[in-house]
């Protein structure tokens, strides 16, 4: 089986993060599966950081775009699953209606996997705007009654999860801090908000707190890669029927395509 994991990363920053998702890939995913890592081209944020340019609808259109045509690119070179790996579950949809193979996306994946683990989840991310963001993901997703508003960590930048992937205890000291507050109003789940951060968490050995447990981003994933796989060759697979789900014909695909390149 092979993945195509798909991050919002830009190619080049942060080979901390990169070098430990490449090593703890061999511990998640099962024996014979493959996944393979795809960043966003170097430099599309510019002088920024991710986090303080995916915050904006447009520019987050514009990365959707790359998105999706890495997603026909997978299934033509016979990847088995197309995999977004950020919270916010960029293009989701649009791939779903564009390809025959799945597509999975880590919020998503997490949220339901949260529902398993408990009766209510919260998200606890870091970065303005994560929170609206995030709260809309969960109401397109009917998941309202099952969470928590999304939770932003106090004075987290995107340097201080960089610094959490070597030395984690300030995050860690951050991350539960904010959590408890969230198990205080009621959350027996816990999503790290993004990747990013999630790695950092899962890294220092954190997977509860105060009996909580908390959702291992890259697991979540690539297990939920590996199962929608499973149930491709079981003959189960996204349904075509309704406005979201539709496949254009592949000339109306093949023409749009050419004329907006």
């Amino acid at each position: 089986m092979k993945i195509w994991y798909q991050s919002l990363f830009d190619a080049g920053r942060v080979p901390a993060y990169f070098d430990g998702v490449r090593k703890r890939v061999g511990k998640v995913a099962r024996p014979g599966t493959e996944v393979h890592l795809h960043s966003m081209p170097e430099g599309v944020y510019g002088e920024r950081v991710p986090a303080e340019t995916v915050i904006y609808p447009y520019i987050a259109s514009l990365h959707a775009q790359f998105i999706l045509d890495n997603a026909l690119r997978a299934q033509a070179e016979g990847y088995d699953v197309f995999a977004l790996s950020s919270v916010q579950d960029p293009a989701i949809e649009e791939a779903r209606s564009l390809l025959e193979i799945p597509v999975v996306g880590y919020g998503e994946a997490a949220m339901h996997f949260s529902c398993l683990l408990g009766s209510r989840f919260v998200i606890i991310a870091f970065g303005e705007r994560f929170d609206q963001m995030l709260d809309l993901r969960i109401k397109r997703l009917g998941l309202s009654e099952r969470a928590l508003p999304t939770m932003l960590m106090e004075r987290t930048t995107f340097a201080d999860v960089g610094k959490g992937l070597d030395d984690a205890s300030a995050i860690v000291e951050s991350f539960s801090a904010t959590a408890r507050k969230a198990i205080a109003l009621g959350a027996d789940a816990i999503i790290p908000g993004q990747l990013y951060l999630s790695e950092a968490i899962v890294r220092a050995g954190v997977t509860r707190i105060d009996e909580v447990p908390i959702v291992d981003g890259l697991a979540a994933v690539v297990k939920m890669a590996e199962v929608m796989a499973d149930f491709k060759k079981l003959g189960i697979s996204v349904t075509r029927r309704g406005y979201l789900h539709a496949r254009p014909p592949p000339d109306v695909l093949e023409h749009a395509r050419k004329f907006y390149k």
